[in-house]
């Protein structure tokens, strides 16, 4: 049962860690594009973004912007989403999950021409670590009053690979470039930005699924954080979304996993309490004898009922104790050595998860040790059928 658990919310962390770190808990754009890959361009407020990174609630913010493209090389061609990232941009997530090369250096004042680019895509273009690859894009332009499109193509050279795990939702889709690049490629002016991301301090996600179904993430803040509130002025007239409405196919499995480890525990505890059951009853039968000699001599059926749920509670608490000891031990093994592989393809993770929890284990063991002890009752009322007479002329 401590494994189940474990193994169930290190994954949800785990895959949890890995949205936000890519994706962030919040990202607030320009109001009416929330489907849309492509940023439209809103000022940069210094006095919002001050105040976001001032907040204790809010862990770090940064600004971004997106732009769709093309690849194309002699061999193959791969649609791909381009995010602008500047200096305040943290690598923290991404240090860990690069696989060649390094993270870019952005400057205030020189536009990077490197890029950040997925493993997955590496492979389908067949690119490496120093290649160069040409990006085509399509801008749209109004001039006098008409749509007007046009092709554009910029070259990156590959500074560094990363592999994620989340293939379909992120590693097949996002390259990362210098913000300024979209911004020239867009035309904007100076001191605008696609948007905010931020990240929490708390961790919303595994504490209030509840509310994985909003389609804004104005609910959690204003009912949970308080942080709509603090900003309302600010952010009334952006669009804020959390990872519950940008990833809403991955937050509900991970909610859906949630059932089945209550499903596992509920058929785990069934098992124990009936082998329990079942090893009192047996050990009743054993000591029909001692129990008719008991009764002759003046013992009440609930005394002698207590000495075999005594027994029987101790033998519980032996065997708890073996069970915490391995589960801790199995669970310090494979946090440290990872001796379970997983296939990443598959479940977006190269080894089984483990996340222990002191709250879950001590909660697990009060109900173990609680409800098996209660069932012990009902195999202990045979006490009062056995009759002393018959129980010492048997025997």
């Amino acid at each position: 049962m401590i494994m189940s658990v474990a193994i169930t919310k290190g994954f949800q962390k785990e895959i949890k860690d890995k949205i936000v770190g890519f994706a962030s808990d919040i990202q607030i754009s320009d109001a009416g594009i929330s489907e849309s890959y492509e940023s439209n361009p809103i000022l940069f407020d210094s006095s919002l973004y001050n105040n976001l990174k001032a907040s204790p609630k809010i862990k770090h913010v940064q600004v971004y912007a997106s732009k769709a493209g093309i690849i194309k090389t002699q061999e193959n061609m791969q649609g791909v989403i381009l995010k602008g990232i500047s200096p305040d941009f943290n690598w923290q997530f991404f240090k860990q999950h690069l696989v060649e090369g390094d993270t870019l250096k952005i400057e205030e004042d020189n536009i990077c021409k490197e890029a950040l680019i997925s493993f997955k895509i590496a492979k389908i273009l067949n690119l490496k670590l120093g290649d160069q690859f040409r990006v085509f894009f399509i801008i749209k332009q109004v001039v006098n009053g008409r749509e007007k499109f046009s092709q554009k193509k910029y070259a990156f050279t590959i500074k560094g690979i990363y592999k994620t795990g989340l293939s379909e939702e992120f590693d097949s889709k996002f390259i990362f470039i210098d913000l300024k690049r979209i911004k020239k490629l867009n035309k904007w002016e100076d001191g605008t930005i696609g948007g905010y991301e931020i990240f929490l301090n708390e961790d919303p996600l595994l504490t209030s699924l509840k509310n994985s179904q909003q389609t804004s993430y104005e609910y959690y803040l204003e009912k949970e954080n308080g942080l709509i509130d603090d900003f309302f002025l600010e952010l009334s007239f952006m669009d804020v979304r959390s990872i519950y409405s940008r990833y809403p196919q991955i937050v509900s499995w991970l909610e859906y996993i949630d059932m089945h480890i209550f499903i596992i525990l509920i058929i785990i505890l069934i098992v124990a309490v009936v082998n329990m059951s079942s090893s009192l009853l047996i050990l009743i039968l054993e000591k029909t004898n001692m129990i008719g000699i008991l009764k002759s001599l003046g013992a009440s059926n609930v005394s002698i009922r207590k000495i075999f749920v005594i027994k029987a509670t101790f033998l519980i608490g032996k065997g708890i104790l073996i069970g915490n000891v391995l589960a801790l031990v199995i669970s310090f093994i494979q946090i440290n050595f990872e001796v379970l592989k997983l296939d990443a393809s598959i479940y977006y993770l190269d080894a089984v998860p483990v996340y222990l929890n002191l709250w879950h284990v001590i909660g697990i063991n009060v109900l173990t040790i609680t409800v098996s002890s209660l069932m012990l009752i009902i195999p202990s009322v045979f006490i009062s059928y056995i009759s002393p007479v018959k129980a010492i002329k048997f025997s």
